[in-house]
């Protein structure tokens, strides 16, 4: 088990909230940790989504920049932020961006 899956394994998705709200304010370094905890979660999904890893590697940049644009200026994320990016990455890999 790498150092990330255990961080992201331990991770409460109010944690996961809170490094959203901190994203929003511009803080990237928290947002480096929302990826860093939720990216291979998210990852799984696409793979599963798309049935192959370089279809899912293609989604998952984008799936975080879209994430990014829409933080700035929020307080909180529409809904929990893992429920928030799945959401995001089902709506990408059907091709409804």
């Amino acid at each position: 088990m790498t150092m990330t899956e255990i961080e992201t394994s331990s991770m409460r998705g109010d944690d996961l909230d809170a490094l959203l709200v901190r994203a929003a304010s511009g803080d990237c370094d928290a947002f480096v940790a929302f990826y860093d905890a939720t990216a291979p979660r998210i990852y799984a999904v696409l793979r599963s989504l798309t049935g192959t890893a370089a279809a899912a590697d293609v989604l998952l940049e984008g799936i975080y920049v879209e994430a990014w644009e829409r933080m700035r200026g929020r307080s909180a994320p529409p809904c929990p932020g893992m429920q928030w990016m799945t959401a995001i990455a089902h709506r990408h890999a059907s091709g409804r961006r």
